[in-house]
């Protein structure tokens, strides 16, 4: 059980309810961990920033993207 509780979706107000939305039409589940970063709305968007950063603007695709990242991770780089 985590000390940090996540916000129920219904109560997600100003930025974070726009970076959750968001996130809803991209992927259906939404984790826990997000929610608990959704108390703080800096630290989600910051968050949301890395991932487009790291996983947006490829024309890989998302599983070639995947495959990639856990081969580069699983040789040591």
């Amino acid at each position: 059980m985590s000390w940090i509780q996540p916000i129920p979706l219904d109560a997600a107000e100003g930025a974070t309810k726009e970076i959750i939305e968001s996130m809803r039409k991209a992927r259906k589940p939404i984790p826990k961990m997000f929610l608990e970063m959704g108390r703080r709305p800096g630290v989600l968007a910051g968050r949301e920033m890395l991932r487009s950063a790291v996983h947006g603007g490829s024309s890989l695709g998302t599983r070639r993207a995947e495959l990639l990242a856990f081969y580069v991770a699983a040789h040591g780089g």
